[in-house]
């Protein structure tokens, strides 16, 4: 009698034991299961370039680059954030994997140096990452497409009127940028405004403005390419260069260089003399 009690005893403890342990196997398998539902397993890494182009709103985006200048440290993370944050808004990733303050370093020409504007630069890693490969015709499109923004930003007379509606100095006196460089521009503009202190609040909201234009015109730009709908528009050397290109490149719709000695469609006479001239030297 003893001894087949202790056996029935024996045998219930074992039933019970393996029945606490399948409820413990089954309730991790269950909160695997449900961890594995509610929350999907990030990518490790990003995927190679180029990365998805969401259409955007040209006028948002000028918009955000126009607060950005003011709130996140100037121009080259104005341009970077404002496409960057719609794009994560937007796309999701693996826009979302993108730090932030990327850009920060290219105010003011990178570090202050005055070199390339910054609000082009951060606008261009962004052209580069959406059409990074993609050939037309003859042309790298992340190349033609950078270079014409650069020449078209030499160009324009700044800052437009189209953020005036936000700004709190509209109507500003604007001056043809003549150079994507950072001190070519805000020098003349400061010069013929009148402004002698670059923290003044007249030269914050012009820079504001031109890194909103910028923005505008690539967003643009970006929309109508993906559109199948972009042409770059085609280089060519104002008339008062036309003659050094001739001779020192590069090539233009119409002729090929004698030499090409020099890197780049900037105007020449910003920083040399015109050589061909009776009277001059050479430079």
């Amino acid at each position: 009698m003893t001894t087949r009690d202790d056996a029935r005893r024996q045998i219930s403890r074992r039933e019970v034991l393996r029945g606490s342990a399948a409820i413990v196997a089954a309730g991790s398998v269950g909160a695997g299961l449900a961890a594995i539902a509610g929350e999907p397993e990030a990518p490790t890494s990003a995927p190679p370039l180029p990365w998805k182009w969401v259409k955007l709103d040209p006028l948002e985006a000028g918009r955000r680059a126009y607060h950005y200048y003011k709130v996140k440290g100037g121009c080259g993370s104005a341009s970077y954030l404002s496409l960057l944050s719609l794009l994560k808004e937007k796309g999701g990733h693996p826009w979302t994997t993108m730090p932030d303050m990327l850009m920060v370093h290219a105010a003011a020409g990178f570090g202050g140096h005055g070199t390339l504007c910054g609000a082009l630069a951060g606008a261009s890693v962004i052209i580069n990452m959406v059409t990074y490969g993609e050939k037309r015709d003859e042309y790298l499109q992340n190349n033609a497409i950078v270079d014409r923004l650069f020449w078209w930003y030499a160009e324009q007379d700044f800052p437009s009127k189209r953020f005036d509606d936000i700004s709190p100095m509209p109507k500003q006196i604007r001056v043809k940028a003549m150079s994507p460089l950072c001190h070519t521009s805000v020098s003349k503009w400061s010069l013929a405004a009148g402004v002698k202190d670059l923290h003044d609040q007249a030269k914050i909201e012009r820079c504001a403005k031109v890194a909103g234009d910028v923005i505008y015109i690539v967003t643009t730009a970006l929309n109508e390419f993906f559109e199948g709908k972009w042409v770059a528009p085609v280089w060519r050397p104002s008339l008062a260069i036309e003659h050094c290109v001739g001779c020192h490149g590069p090539g233009t719709p119409t002729e090929k260089p004698l030499r090409w000695n020099q890197q780049g469609h900037m105007e020449c006479l910003m920083c040399h003399d015109d050589h061909t001239s009776l009277g001059r030297s050479s430079p």
